[in-house]
């Protein structure tokens, strides 16, 4: 799953620094003493590694809940558009239908009235020249007229194509959402699974890990264990970052044009729009008390109330609560609200997290003013105000009302 490409940008600076410590408690350590350095740097590595791996499985089932969030998004317009384009598709039918009963009806008067001694013999028949004309008049015409239902017929033949295929892509995209919500939860529950296994791992191995700790650094369990602590919980407090492996490099890249032609001159760049105005100040104020009233209640992925959130759930029931609908995904309340630049944020103001588009958007949080944000940020972890830059920036924002 192509999520968190921030996780390339390297380890978080809390782990940065662990390690930088690790390193440097290794280089000042005695000479004689270079093995029992070694064993201490890389123990601490082990367990600062193995929290932060708990962490980066519990922020990808957070991703792939808002994936899940699309998918249900996505569903229930699929859903919508498929009874729609079907509806469509037998209202062409019925007219195809009738339009053939009708070309068949004249098919046939037509047959009736072009046999030629029966013609002959009816228009002689006339009670003189006017009649014999009005009749000859009615023959042409019952053959335009099933000419004209032929080119009617075949109208609403293409008319009921293109209404089928509508209908068929529509369903497509509708078996195409379910499966994308299948997969989705199979993420989260994988990522999930993996994450308690390794907490298990983790917390069977860290006494005797934290006792090899104590005793190359010469300090006592107590002191090594409380370190640790506090550590952890610094960890902890970021949201986590799942590893994304790095596109392969083409094996055959294309060469570059040893003639290098001229560059046009750059068009002149558009003035930029203005910023959309704010949301009154009442409807902001009761979006932002509404979240605030859930700090401390868990995450759970899917979870929009009363008790128990996802990011996106979060934000939906807030505004909501100020009178505003929006989707439970991020995506879709990006899209469903107005743009503004992350550097021009305000109070109330969406914050999201992607890997450079809207559909790849995996966090969302809203923006308190004063720097802070208040989010539900993954599974382990609760409804909480932190500062916009306690972890990487947002790449988008949006303004509701």
């Amino acid at each position: 799953m192509r999520v968190f490409p921030s996780a390339r940008r390297g380890l978080t600076s809390l782990t940065a620094f662990l390690l930088c410590l690790s390193l440097a408690t290794v280089a000042e350590a005695d000479e004689s003493e270079p093995a029992a350095a070694a064993t201490a740097g890389s123990t601490q590595v082990q367990l600062v590694t193995s929290r932060q791996k708990i962490n980066n499985l519990y922020a990808q089932a957070a991703a792939a809940s808002e994936r899940l969030n699309g998918a249900l998004y996505y569903l229930e317009q699929a859903k919508l558009d498929v009874a729609a384009q079907q509806k469509n598709a037998d209202k062409a039918a019925l007219s195809v239908a009738k339009e053939r009963a009708a070309v068949a009806a004249l098919t046939v008067q037509d047959l009736q009235s072009n046999n030629s001694i029966t013609r002959i013999s009816t228009l002689f028949d006339s009670a003189g020249p006017s009649q014999l004309l009005d009749r000859s008049n009615a023959y042409d015409s019952t053959r335009e007229g099933l000419e004209a239902r032929i080119d009617s017929l075949g109208a609403s033949e293409i008319v009921y194509h293109v209404a089928r295929n509508l209908a068929d892509s529509a369903l497509k995209k509708h078996e195409a959402a379910i499966s994308e919500g299948k997969a989705a939860k199979v993420a989260i529950e994988s990522a999930i699974s993996r994450a308690e296994s390794e907490t298990a791992r983790a917390k069977a191995a860290r006494p005797a890990l934290l006792s090899q700790l104590a005793e190359t650094e010469g300090l006592t369990i107590a002191e090594v264990t409380r370190r640790q602590d506090e550590i952890d919980s610094e960890l902890d407090a970021q949201p986590g970052m799942p590893s994304v492996p790095s596109n392969p490099s083409p094996t055959n890249p294309p060469k570059a044009d040893p003639t290098p032609k001229p560059k046009p001159d750059p068009a002149p760049e558009p003035d930029p729009a203005p910023e959309p105005p704010p949301a009154s100040s009442s409807k902001v104020d009761k979006a932002i008390a509404f979240a605030k009233a859930q700090l401390g209640e868990p995450y759970k992925w899917g979870g929009a109330g009363p008790n128990s959130w996802d990011c996106s759930g979060l934000t939906m029931r807030a505004w909501q609560a100020a009178g505003i609908n929006l989707p439970h995904y991020a995506g879709a309340q990006y899209s469903n609200t107005k743009n503004v630049s992350v550097s021009k944020i305000a109070r109330g103001d969406l914050l999201y997290w992607s890997n450079g588009s809207v559909g790849s958007i995996y966090h969302e949080a809203m923006y308190l003013g004063n720097g802070t944000m208040i989010h539900a940020p993954r599974p382990g972890r609760s409804v909480e105000i932190v500062s916009i830059n306690y972890w990487i920036k947002p790449d988008l924002a949006s303004r509701v009302g």
